[in-house]
């Protein structure tokens, strides 16, 4: 049962990492298209270069949340832990 709590942490860990990133790009991404006085050209395309790699790392994020949910549904262990963490909700 340790071992399906670790893998659940895991997921829920890049999960989260994935959905700040996601934010963090949204307001980026704000950065880079709002007209604003004194911005430079290097300033909106290093903000718009940093707004893909956020995506990117995110998708990342997500995949790797998505690997350690079907570890979890392959054992029944994670089943279990799974169904009482949904459970609780």
């Amino acid at each position: 049962m340790k071992k399906a709590k670790t893998l659940y942490g895991k997921m829920v860990d890049f999960k989260l990492y994935g959905i700040v990133l996601v934010a963090m790009t949204g307001f980026l991404y704000l950065g880079a298209v709002m007209p604003i006085e004194g911005k430079s050209e290097l300033g909106t395309k290093i903000l718009l270069i940093t707004s893909s790699a956020f995506i990117a790392a995110s998708a990342l994020f997500f995949t790797v949340s998505r690997k350690y949910h079907q570890s979890l549904m392959k054992s029944e262990e994670g089943i279990q832990l799974l169904h009482q963490k949904l459970n609780r909700k």
